[in-house]
């Protein structure tokens, strides 16, 4: 089922020393999706960005039966824009104890 309320924040990678700069910080709609691009414009630049998805919060949100440590708490995922004409919409399935991202 579509994952509301999951908060997610998204950061761009300096490419030359790794260091991150936090742009923006979202929360999931009902659908599960974000309501605008994160992304748009001038803002989408070709570069290596991370998603942190905040799964353990979102199933102790949902009292989702879990250990006191959650085996997956944040879910990074580090990916690059090349192109910036391209659409980018980055899908995360996750579980409790497993998750899956695709490139959709």
């Amino acid at each position: 089922m579509p994952a509301a309320g999951m908060l997610i924040d998204l950061f761009r990678v300096a490419r030359d020393i790794g260091e991150r700069q936090h742009v923006r910080t979202v929360e999931t709609n009902a659908q599960g999706a974000v309501d605008e691009p994160l992304l748009a414009g001038a803002a989408l630049e070709p570069a290596t960005y991370e998603l942190l998805f905040h799964v353990g919060r979102y199933f102790k949100a949902r009292r989702v039966p879990l250990d006191e440590d959650p085996f997956l708490n944040v879910v990074p995922v580090r990916f690059s824009i090349a192109d910036p004409q391209h659409s980018y919409h980055v899908t995360l399935l996750a579980g409790p104890w497993s998750y899956t991202v695709y490139r959709g």
